[in-house]
């Protein structure tokens, strides 16, 4: 579904690799083959919110992140935390790698750290699968390919309902 949501938009790049690699995954891996991929001088952003980001000096490897990729933060408006404390909230190693320009983002490849506020909107995944087990429209609360997939395949209807759609989808 995130590819479905992100596929009019160049700019997105939905990777499943960590889905199909057996065993303990790191975003260390991920973010280290992607840049082989991609080559040295790409820049490459990895979107996290403050909530993961804040704990990152607990991740394998953390440090070395910062050699593959820069970091977008997004700042909800409802996380306390921040609000608080602001990028206080981040381990100190990272301080010095925080911006305010974006520019810093496409004038290298990587090492850079940015926050930057989402637009808050009463909307959550939990009630959405509610709103499509009653079978109200999702339309506007999430792209059209999103809703049409979850429509095609009545993925949040209440269990007997799938069941019954299964059964006359299903050949005998």
């Amino acid at each position: 579904m995130v590819k479905l949501a992100t596929a009019r938009d160049a700019r997105f790049d939905v990777d499943d690799r960590e889905l199909k690699r057996g065993g303990n995954t790191y975003t260390y891996d991920t973010l280290a083959e992607i840049r082989k991929e991609r080559g040295a001088q790409a820049p490459l952003v990895f979107l996290i919110g403050t909530d993961s980001f804040a704990k990152i000096d607990t991740w394998h490897r953390w440090t070395e992140l910062f050699d593959f990729a820069h970091f977008a933060v997004a700042v909800r408006a409802s996380d306390e935390n921040w609000l608080a404390k602001g990028p206080g909230i981040f381990p100190r190693e990272v301080w010095p790698r925080i911006t305010l320009n974006p520019r810093d983002f496409q004038s290298a490849p990587a090492g850079k750290v940015m926050t930057f506020a989402m637009t808050p909107l009463s909307i959550s995944s939990t009630a959405m699968r509610s709103l499509a087990a009653e079978g109200a429209s999702l339309r506007y609360l999430t792209p059209d390919p999103v809703v049409e997939f979850i429509r095609s395949r009545n993925l949040y209807a209440p269990a007997r309902e799938r069941r019954e759609a299964h059964e006359t989808d299903t050949p005998r």
